[in-house]
């Protein structure tokens, strides 16, 4: 693993217990919980792809072929999340379904609907994720990467597009 790449970073609920009602609540649990603690990692020998303009992730399902063969933090709304980059925190927040009618204030890495329905085979033994900046009903695409500095942003861009895993 490179530590200094792009990482995704997945806590289980007894890692991270809750992060409190707000983004800024959320944001300082997230900034204290030692990376050490996360239950996955998505790596960048596990992505496959990240598609810049619906901010979707695509990854190696190391548990089996669906959804139902994961642990329940990686959709059950259980789960919380850090992306980092060159060691940096860049944002997290709560892992969800896309199909969460759950309401909070904080970015959401939800589990695509295209996935749960497995309405593409092509899916089968990965996961399909978006990056949302807070929950919301069956959670539209997203074009705007969730990391405030735009110079962040970009460095990421180019690093995933070195990677020939940026999907533009």
């Amino acid at each position: 693993m490179n530590p200094t790449g792009f990482l995704v970073y997945i806590f289980d609920q007894d890692a991270v217990p809750g992060l409190g009602p707000t983004a800024d609540t959320a944001w300082q649990i997230l900034q204290a919980v030692p990376l050490a603690q996360a239950a996955f990692t998505v790596t960048e020998d596990l992505l496959l792809s990240y598609h810049w303009s619906t901010q979707t992730i695509t990854f190696t399902n190391p548990w089996g072929q669906t959804s139902m063969d994961t642990p329940s933090y990686m959709w059950g709304g259980d789960g919380a999340f850090i992306v980092v980059f060159q060691e940096q925190r860049l944002f997290g927040g709560k892992v969800v379904s896309a199909i969460s009618p759950r309401r909070f204030d904080y970015p959401a890495m939800a589990l695509s609907q295209d996935f749960i329905l497995m309405e593409n085979p092509e899916l089968q033994g990965k996961l399909v994720y978006s990056f949302h900046p807070h929950s919301g009903g069956m959670y539209p695409p997203q074009s705007q990467f969730l990391a405030t500095d735009p110079t962040i942003a970009e460095a990421v861009k180019n690093h995933l597009r070195q990677l020939g895993k940026l999907v533009e």
